[in-house]
């Protein structure tokens, strides 16, 4: 006898597959994919403006270590241009130099004639530093004068620190550490004028650098929690008897932190260009002055490695803040899915 079969019983339950984890993990895989197109494209800009360039930089190396004396005959010339590479064709040179790249070597350094890993080894740590110690004061600064700032928007404090972030990014980096080395240096004694090592030497030029930084992570984070505050779930959690604080912590700041996220990301290309004039006004050595003298020199091997270093850690730590979206803002993970976003 055939069995009927029941119609909620004997019905075939469909498997869920696991769809979030499957967004995520293609949406971070879309986010390395543009993490390594950022790094070649810059290589590869990098390497035919260079290279490019109508300047012999032999010639000039020459130039430089006879003084001014003629920049040595037409032979010792050619005998530095097949040293260095120079004499090949310009995509053969661009391929050999990505595959040194990609093997950890960028080349030799045609003034110094010593490797560039190890030139750079020598000044990194302290541009490093003075990046890390810059972005660590400024982002918690930013924060604390964002939420002080939009705490009560109709308040007279509002009012007055609302426009203090547009004043201080308005003013010049350079002028702002040749005021803070005339102030702490030279008048206070507080702090070296330059050159100095360690914390007593790495503070002035960090605050210096992270001032305008700062004032433009507050400029964005107070508009955007003005712009949360206006929200209709902020009314109805308010008149659900939530004391402001919680609502305010809890709810208005994290919804707002998405665009500070995304600058903060951002501003830290902004940090490592921020070091060449920073370095240069405190005497310090480091990328940023090493930088400057290569461009001088056109040192094409050390300025190729710094373009593509900066490049890495400016896309690397964009990656991270993309990757840190979808716990911010879960609605991110299904971004570009048609209808169903």
């Amino acid at each position: 006898m055939t069995r009927t079969p029941h119609p909620v019983r004997d019905r075939v339950v469909p498997t869920k597959r696991p769809a979030a984890s499957r967004s995520t993990a293609v949406y971070a895989l879309r986010r390395c994919g543009y993490f390594a197109a950022v790094v070649f494209s810059v290589y590869t800009l990098s390497f035919f403006l260079l290279y490019a360039l109508p300047s012999d930089p032999v010639a000039l190396m020459l130039e430089r270590r006879s003084a001014g004396a003629g920049g040595g005959t037409a032979a010792q010339v050619e005998a530095l241009r097949a040293q260095y590479g120079l004499d090949q064709p310009l995509l053969v040179r661009y391929v050999e130099t990505l595959l040194q790249l990609l093997g950890g070597n960028p080349g030799t350094s045609f003034q110094s004639g010593r490797p560039v890993p190890e030139i750079l080894a020598a000044v990194a740590p302290n541009t490093l530093a003075l990046a890390g110690g810059a972005l660590a004061i400024a982002i918690p600064l930013s924060v604390a004068l964002a939420l002080v700032t939009s705490w009560r928007r109709d308040s007279v404090l509002h009012r007055v620190l609302v426009n203090v972030p547009a004043l201080i990014a308005a003013v010049p980096a350079f002028w702002l550490g040749l005021l803070l080395l005339q102030l702490f240096s030279f008048t206070l004694g507080w702090v070296p004028s330059a050159g100095g090592t360690g914390l007593s030497g790495l503070v002035l030029p960090a605050v210096a650098l992270a001032l305008p930084v700062s004032a433009s992570l507050t400029a964005v984070l107070v508009r955007s929690l003005d712009d949360v505050q206006q929200a209709a779930f902020v009314g109805l959690l308010r008149a659900r008897g939530l004391p402001w604080s919680r609502v305010y912590l809890a709810h208005v700041a994290r919804n707002a932190l998405l665009p500070f996220v995304t600058l903060a990301g951002l501003t830290v290309g902004g940090v490592l260009v921020g070091t060449v004039i920073t370095e240069t006004v405190f005497a310090r050595a480091g990328l940023g002055r090493l930088l400057a003298s290569s461009v001088e020199t056109q040192d094409a091997p050390v300025i190729l490695a710094i373009a593509v270093l900066a490049a890495v850690l400016f896309a690397a730590v964009n990656l991270a803040v993309d990757l840190l979206y979808p716990v911010l803002d879960p609605r991110t993970r299904h971004r570009g899915r048609g209808a169903r976003a």
